[in-house]
């Protein structure tokens, strides 16, 4: 969730976002609906940090973040601080996500963090250094070790996305919507609904929005564009309506199989039987206006609407155990060594290029040689001890080779991995394959036309996107 919290950072301090008055803005009034004290008209660099917060995770994820229950003092700098030293989540070493302590009683949020500096999210403040005395959002630039930095609070964000996040996520868009007294139409704005609009498929974009999910289009997702997108990003289709649970993301169509506005979606938060469920559900204005999760019948508009499918977030990850590679030897390991030295563009003998196939020959085993010696003379690795040739590969040549541990666990990219070892791999083996990408660990438009390209000749669905049977293939079924 700390990736939607920094995008709202940004986007305020891009605005930027200026108070109306003396200390008069928008984030104590959104704390105080949700029953807090918002302190309006006073100094607000807490309040801020806690709104976006509440708006992110719910009242309750929030407060516990910040290490607080019935007591809230989230509007003071320093209540805070000791709220959590009390916890022991202090520090004086800047991660993303913590709040930042100034000794002059100002607060903000770690963005990012480099080798000597970190960038600092803030309200209540100028574009000036170190001021607290502003009236605006600003993102800032700090050394790492700072005169100015009382300490660091550690607030403990998960960092994988699973079903539980994405219920929670839907129940703080719920309340964020439900507490602001938000309208319902479709929103046009990205992030989706910070124009105070919100609907069934809106509810949808803000809650993987927060998690994340920031490449979506103007206005967010809708109906129309939902399965496209979501299958797009690792999540699976499920077609069978008694196999639904809870944290699936419900499509109902019409009439019409083309989708289209009339088409409705929510989130389960639990599925007793196709006449029972609880959901989080933005379809109408008193249901924004309702408390929730509600309960009712699965298809509470009897023959208007129809189950089309749900989708499941549940990225599998392929994990696999290369083999040792030894002279004369074949299979799928000695072609994926082969795959991974051309991509490095690393010479056979005579100089001659790598045939991509399932044998060691002489070639390959000269590749190998100066894969070793070009990493013992970086001082990356020392290969000289081992029972293993120069030209041979065992366990520490493979976590070479593959930059990552053994077994080596290939990730759902991008569904899970945008940057790693799981997108250097999949642009190695393409790009040992005549696929034009670069070698940079990073999915961006290239890689994703690459794996495109290659699946499109490999005759599986054109997403973009590794999904696991995408892996199995490109991996040879190791």
């Amino acid at each position: 969730m700390i990736k939607g919290i920094i995008s709202e950072e940004r986007r305020y301090a891009s605005i930027p976002y200026q108070e109306s008055g003396n200390n008069h803005q928008i984030f104590s009034d959104i704390v105080n609906s949700y029953g807090l004290a918002g302190c309006q008209d006073q100094a607000w660099c807490a309040t801020y940090q806690f709104a976006l917060e509440l708006q992110m995770c719910g009242k309750d994820v929030a407060l516990r973040h910040w290490c607080m229950t019935d007591r809230y003092v989230g509007y003071s700098v320093f209540e805070t601080r000791d709220a959590f030293k009390r916890k022991g989540r202090t520090g004086s070493t800047p991660r993303v996500g913590a709040l930042v302590i100034f000794k002059r009683s100002h607060m903000g949020r770690v963005l990012s963090v480099n080798s000597n500096t970190f960038e600092c999210g803030e309200g209540n403040t100028s574009n000036h250094y170190f001021n607290r005395d502003g009236d605006c959002c600003a993102v800032k630039t700090y050394s790492n070790r700072d005169a100015g930095i009382d300490c660091f609070c550690y607030i403990d964000y998960e960092q994988e996305m699973n079903t539980n996040q994405l219920i929670a996520s839907s129940r703080a868009v719920y309340e964020m919507a439900h507490n602001g007294h938000y309208r319902y139409g479709d929103s046009h704005t990205l992030p989706p609904c910070t124009d105070g609009i919100i609907s069934c498929d809106r509810l949808i974009a803000r809650a993987l929005w927060n998690l994340g999910y920031t490449s979506q289009p103007q206005g967010g997702i809708t109906v129309i564009n939902m399965e496209q997108y979501l299958l797009r990003w690792g999540f699976t289709k499920i077609t069978n309506i008694n196999a639904l649970k809870a944290g699936d993301v419900v499509l109902f169509r019409n009439n019409d199989l083309r989708p289209n506005a009339a088409w409705h979606t929510f989130i389960l938060t639990s599925f007793t039987s196709p006449n029972l469920v609880s959901k989080y559900d933005m379809g109408a204005q008193w249901r924004i206006d309702a408390q929730q999760p509600f309960t009712c019948a699965l298809n509470e508009w009897g023959g208007n609407r129809v189950f089309y499918c749900a989708f499941r977030y549940g990225a599998r990850d392929y994990v696999f155990m290369p083999r040792d590679v030894k002279a004369g030897s074949t299979g799928p390991s000695q072609y994926l060594a082969n795959e991974i030295l051309k991509a490095y563009d690393i010479k056979g003998i005579k100089g001659q290029d790598l045939e991509l196939n399932d044998r060691w020959t002489t070639g390959d085993m000269a590749a190998m040689c100066q894969w070793k010696l070009d990493r013992i003379r970086n001082d990356k690795i020392n290969l000289c001890k081992g029972p293993y040739g120069a030209g041979e590969i065992g366990p520490k040549d493979w976590e070479s080779l593959l930059s990552s541990g053994l077994p080596f666990k290939a990730v759902e990219v991008p569904a899970k991995e945008k940057k790693g070892p799981s997108v250097l791999l999949v642009q190695r083996i393409l790009k040992a394959n005549g696929y034009k990408v670069s070698l940079d660990a990073e999915y961006g438009p290239e890689t994703e036309a690459a794996i495109k390209a290659w699946q499109s000749a490999s005759k599986r669905p054109v997403t973009g996107a590794m999904a696991y049977d995408d892996w199995k293939l490109i991996l040879k079924d190791i």
